[in-house]
């Protein structure tokens, strides 16, 4: 007979046995009740996946086990089509490696196809199984932890970040800096630190939603111990990371996942997933796999077609939406809640949420306008040189319960009386960026606020507008002279350079969604209901001068006169919606052209509406550097450097530059710039650019195309650089725009440096279809 303490260890041994058979028995059965139940609310629904019912019940007991084991035991492969992929149910919360996972796949392939199946197919289990974790999911994805008009940096910097991989790795100070040297990549030095790393104590698994608290979290420290505070939160999300969980929670950290997944990409992603969950047919599925099967395209069957026809339509009114409305908060709340039929009704445009800007076409010459427009109406706008603002106000009862929106953002008047009862008026400002700059502009609140008290018929607006500095004169002063201001928590008294607001469009009137509207109609809206106003002193509101003559020699007169204004330019815009009639003739051609032998056929229709988001030929801009060297300044993307020598030994020189792939979504190579530059710019590169800082690697950042270049030194592209160059020549060296002018690419000769537009975003800088643009006008 054993001893009496070896038979109690066996008994206890027995014990644990029987409790952990006991325990996982119930979470199975746990697990194969909410198989069911998903199943069965598929079915209620009539929609996507309730042609999965059959098969989950009868693989239940599998489903059942991989539900707490399939992500951690093996890998899903996400790059399959939509059409293919059958999303597994998995426990909630939803880890983190599943989101590491699906970066780790988009890092694989340069196939925008590809990275938008991971994306979407990842989307979909969170659709099935934890639809909590989906709007974190997409603000991890998206480099931000809310829209861009929140306060919500997370202001971490290299020391937090090296100070956090010493304290949990051991790591020396030497190993760390040589790793930094070698892998440039912040992530791949935290994967190579914490590679080794033996933990005495299991920690527990990181979730997605954990990991995305954490960073609001990081994000909110102020104060003189808010670095130690970040380092601290830092550290926990580290000890509990793993292998490349480490590496994408590092560049998570500087917003920098360099997976390729850019705002449209997330945007389909979103569409799609909810698209196949909640709208494709088990038949429809089924048999567009089928067709996908045997290599053919969609085009060979009518269920494959169908299938189609439904994620693009989705697509079209995810990107709509967002467009209008850019905040995934909103979107996914309305997407869970009545999914993708009505959502344009469920997410309108709103006071306060900015809309994505519409932007301007590139033109050469007034010829090339006329051509393109043809006999269309149209107007001509100053374009003046100042800072492009998005101006939402409304009016609010004293008397309402306010949301915290309306308390805490944006300015807010004193009560005041106003048709017989006390009101306030609340104010935000946006930039180009869509960046909250309400605290710059007082003087503009102010203006604004007079408005609403002289004119108690206005409740509410949305505004597009230019803010230019001005003299006591009125006149328009230079942009540096504005660029002067202080941004941050400015008072009247503080404001030492005046501005005026130049309104030239009203995307919102009392509560009326205009975008829709011709320009022509809510030109009227903005001149008839906001007329020019100017009070003590406040801000000058005023309405950008234009004229609506369409003669040349009007429009030359005109031009010249905005020179006058120091101006930039022109912006001619079409008034209302206009389409040829048969028999006229499209494309472009001279005109006194014999145009008898060639076919009818319609001229390319142009929308009139407001197209958020969109460059549209619908405006099209005229600069005045349209008469000398390349025709226009180009917005161009800084990725990449090399060593400099001689004097600027010190320095990065040349610098590699890039043109926006917007089809590709990807920054493609089209000259070095080495001119322009002062020695404190150079100075202020080095800061930025610091060879070993987040914004540097020895390798190419995700969605960056440099050819065969090969810079000392690769840029993170965040920054916009206006460049003007002498001409566009074709190249075997540079892959901008390659195939679009024929096999070669295309380069810009001798770029000079202008200025930083800290007010646009890389995705509105010049595309490659610009620069094919300007090369074949340039030619003509």
């Amino acid at each position: 007979m054993p001893p009496a303490d070896d038979f109690d260890e066996a008994i206890r041994l027995s014990l644990d046995s029987y409790n952990d058979e006991k325990r996982e028995r119930e979470d199975y059965e746990r697990d194969l009740k909410r198989v069911k139940l998903d199943s069965q609310q598929m079915l209620r629904r009539g929609g996507a996946h309730a042609h999965d019912h059959d098969s989950v019940i009868d693989s239940s007991h599998d489903d059942a086990h991989t539900a707490h084991n399939l992500r951690i035991t093996q890998p899903i492969t996400l790059k399959a089509s939509p059409y293919s992929f059958h999303p597994p149910f998995l426990s909630p919360p939803i880890r983190f490696d599943l989101w590491t996972d699906a970066c780790v796949q988009c890092s694989s392939t340069r196939s925008r196809i590809e990275i938008t199946n991971i994306l979407t197919n990842y989307l979909r289990i969170l659709i099935r199984s934890d639809v909590d974790s989906l709007l974190p999911s997409l603000w991890l994805f998206s480099h931000q932890l809310g829209p861009p008009y929140e306060p919500n940096e997370l202001g971490i910097g290299g020391h937090v970040l090296n100070r956090s991989l010493k304290d949990v790795t051991s790591i020396s100070p030497s190993k760390l800096r040589q790793l930094h040297h070698k892998l440039g990549d912040i992530g791949d030095v935290a994967f190579e630190a914490t590679r080794n790393r033996i933990s005495v104590i299991e920690p527990k698994p990181l979730t997605v939603d954990a990991v995305y608290s954490t960073f609001l979290s990081i994000s909110q420290q102020k104060g003189p111990r808010s670095q130690e505070t970040k380092t601290n939160l830092v550290k926990k999300l580290l000890v509990s990371a793993k292998g490349e969980q480490a590496r994408y929670l590092f560049r998570s950290l500087v917003q920098n996942l360099r997976i390729g997944a850019v705002r449209t990409t997330l945007s389909t992603a979103l569409a799609r997933a909810f698209a196949m969950h909640y709208h494709v047919s088990i038949e429809e599925s089924e048999m567009a796999e089928a067709v996908e099967a045997t290599g053919k395209r969609a085009r060979d069957g009518e269920h494959t077609r169908r299938v189609e026809e439904k994620l693009t339509g989705a697509e079209k009114v995810v990107r709509r939406v967002y467009a209008r409305h850019p905040n995934y908060n909103t979107l996914v709340k309305a997407l869970r809640e009545g999914g993708l039929d009505g959502l344009e009704d469920s997410v309108p445009v709103s006071v306060g949420t900015p809309v994505q800007p519409m932007l301007g076409a590139i033109t050469r010459s007034f010829d090339d306008v006329l051509t393109r427009l043809r006999h269309r109406p149209f107007t001509s706008e100053a374009k003046l040189d100042g800072q492009r603002c998005q101006l939402h106000a409304r009016v609010l009862s004293a008397s309402d319960t306010l949301s915290e929106e309306y308390v805490c953002k944006g300015w807010k008047s004193s009560p005041f009386d106003r048709i017989g009862e006390q009101c306030m008026v609340w104010i935000r400002l946006f930039s180009r960026r869509l960046e909250d700059m309400t605290e710059k502009y007082p003087d503009i609140c102010l203006s604004v606020l007079e408005m609403f008290k002289t004119n108690p018929s206005i409740t509410s607006f949305v505004v597009d507008a230019e803010i230019a500095a001005v003299d006591d004169t009125g006149r328009v002063r230079p942009f540096q002279e504005l660029a002067n201001r202080s941004r941050k928590a400015v008072q009247m008294d503080d404001v030492h350079v005046k501005v005026a607001v130049y309104a030239f469009d009203c995307m919102l009137y009392n509560g009326e969604p205009l975008l829709d509207k011709s320009f022509r109609e809510r030109r009227q809206t903005l001149r008839t209901n906001l007329p020019p106003f100017t009070f003590g002193n406040c801000a000058r509101w005023d309405h950008v001068p234009s004229t609506d003559d369409t003669h040349l020699d009007a429009i030359t007169a005109f031009f010249h006169q905005c020179m006058s204004m120091k101006a930039e330019g022109i912006m001619v815009k079409l008034l209302d919606y206009y389409e040829e009639a048969e028999g006229d003739y499209g494309g472009e051609h001279d005109a006194d052209e014999d145009t008898k032998k060639k076919s009818p056929s319609k001229q390319k229709a142009l929308p009139a509406t407001y197209e958020p988001d969109k460059r549209a030929d619908s405006w099209l801009k005229v600069k005045k550097d349209y008469i000398a060297e390349i025709g226009d300044s180009m917005d161009l993307v800084p990725i990449g450097a090399w060593h400099g020598m001689g004097r600027k030994n010190k320095f990065w020189s040349p610098i590699l530059l890039a043109v926006y792939d917007d089809d590709e979504g990807a920054f493609t190579a089209v000259c070095k710039c080495m001119s322009g530059f002062s020695d404190a710019f150079y100075d202020s590169l080095n800061r930025v650019y610091a060879e070993d800082g987040p914004n540097t690697s020895s390798t190419p950042f995700a969605g960056v195309q440099v050819g065969d270049l090969n810079p000392d030194i690769h840029f993170n592209p965040f920054q916009v650089w206006e460049c003007r160059g002498a001409d566009i020549t074709q190249s075997p060296v540079y892959p901008a725009a390659k195939g679009m002018v024929g096999e070669k690419g295309l380069s810009i000769r001798f770029p000079r440096f202008i200025r930083c537009r800290e007010d646009k975003h890389v995705e509105h800088a010049n595309t490659a279809s610009d620069l094919a643009r300007m090369y074949q006008l340039q030619a003509e």
